[in-house]
């Protein structure tokens, strides 16, 4: 297959990507495509396909040409229950005190592609489309006397080449294009205006080193940089005050939102003790407080008197260790784990619902299946067990500026849940 062919075909997978992730750690995938995502994440310390383009550029001159084609259905189900405090004005912050819901998205696919091109003994080209991060929910009329509908979806577009300088050292860079939606519609009986899908392109990078001191053991180091977005611009409309037909209308025009995404900072190692065994390992930061933190993301620009958000995440470190065992030659027999603390801040009631990254645990598992010498098909599959997180938040919402709203009301309990399954398929082709 040509090189300008799989070039169009990893940007139509870019531009059709469109229904949401969600993600795992925070609002990040676990690992990128089926290889990784079935040794819990892996992909710094240990180069398992052409998804190195993403994870660690350095370790892309060991894998040759290749072209890696995935997929991901990510399927989980998540609920929250919540009661308010009455202060005298109706019970407008919980309709169904106590009663659990459950959000009505479903499913979602999740793309991944890569094809890496050697230039010479050294130098390796590589191109990747993957599925990265994303997160939402679509409740029914409970919170705030409304519907609650959030969704963020982002896919990355990574150019990117590596140098081996030698058998022990290899670096590699990429820039990191990509395209990210955003949506929601919350609190409309408060007069919130539906701020519907806007789309924004970001920039960003990725540096990547791997280091192989003795002939069994990788030691890999990834940074990857802040993903700088354009605002994301909503045109949202006039509605009428909630207040009543005495009160003047509710402005609308254009909303901005600076809405970026965090830099992450990986250290891994892979061992190799015998030929058929390999076991790797990453430590992965992520710096959730610079773009999730407090009063983030934040409006640049405000017509409509939206709730400002207040996700106040804290920075996350993630844990992933994976095996991969091949007792034949043509069966790789895989399996991880990945734990990573919710970054989620208790008291911000809201927010956990309507963003609710609240998985800690992934157990993974897959198997790669050689057809030859040229094609190898990978499956995998994914559990993350149910996970929760329990607070109150007593502040209201803030109202509009000509609606007094329920002042003195808020939510004196609130529990969100979330129980992920995944399942990953892939084929690569070697050249």
């Amino acid at each position: 297959m040509k090189l300008h062919k799989l070039t169009y075909l990893g940007a139509a997978l870019l531009v059709t990507a469109a229904t949401p992730a969600y993600a795992t750690n925070g609002m990040r995938m676990i690992g990128f495509g089926p290889v990784q995502n079935s040794m819990g994440g892996v992909g710094v310390g240990a180069t398992l396909d052409a998804a190195s383009i993403l994870s660690n550029p350095a370790g892309i001159t060991e894998l040759g040409g290749r072209v890696d084609f995935g997929a991901t259905f990510f399927l989980p189900t998540v609920k929250y229950s919540a009661s308010g405090i009455d202060a005298g004005h109706g019970n407008m912050l919980v309709n169904q005190p106590g009663v659990t819901l459950e959000s009505s998205r479903g499913g979602s696919p999740i793309p991944a592609f890569g094809i890496l091109i050697p230039i010479d003994d050294q130098w390796t080209f590589g191109i990747g489309a993957y599925g990265v991060a994303g997160m939402g929910v679509d409740y029914g009329q409970n919170l705030y006397s409304s519907t609650t509908f959030t969704s963020y979806s982002q896919m990355r577009f990574t150019p990117g080449i590596a140098y081996k300088l030698n058998k022990m050292f290899s670096f590699g860079v990429t820039v990191n294009a990509m395209w990210a939606t955003t949506e929601w519609n919350v609190a409309s009986a408060f007069g919130q205006a539906t701020h519907d899908t806007a789309g924004a392109f970001g920039i960003g990078g990725t540096v990547g080193v791997k280091i192989t001191p003795i002939e069994m053991l990788t030691i890999g180091v990834a940074f990857e940089t802040t993903s700088f977005f354009q605002d994301f611009a909503y045109n949202t409309g006039v509605r009428p005050n909630p207040a009543g037909a005495s009160y003047p209308p509710l402005p609308g025009g254009i909303d901005k939102l600076t809405f970026n995404q965090p830099c992450v900072l990986t250290v891994g190692a892979s061992v190799r003790p015998i030929d058929m065994l390999l076991i790797a390992a990453d430590v992965e930061w992520i710096n959730w407080s610079a773009t999730n933190g407090a009063d983030k993301p934040a409006f640049s620009q405000n017509s409509s008197g939206a709730m400002p958000w207040n996700m106040n995440w804290s920075s996350q470190f993630v844990f992933k260790i994976g095996v991969q065992v091949t007792p034949l030659e043509w069966l790789a027999i895989r399996a991880g784990y990945n734990y990573g603390k919710n970054p989620l801040d208790a008291s911000r009631a809201f927010e956990n619902v309507a963003f609710p990254a609240v998985t800690e645990n992934h157990i993974t598992l897959g198997a790669g299946f050689n057809l030859g010498k040229h094609v190898v098909i990978n499956v995998g599959g994914m559990y993350a067990p149910s996970s929760s997180i329990t607070g109150s938040n007593a502040n209201p919402p803030y109202g509009t500026p000509d609606y007094p709203g329920p002042y003195g009301q808020g939510i004196a309990s609130y529990t969100t849940t979330m129980t992920q399954v995944g399942l990953d398929a892939g084929i690569a082709y070697k050249f």
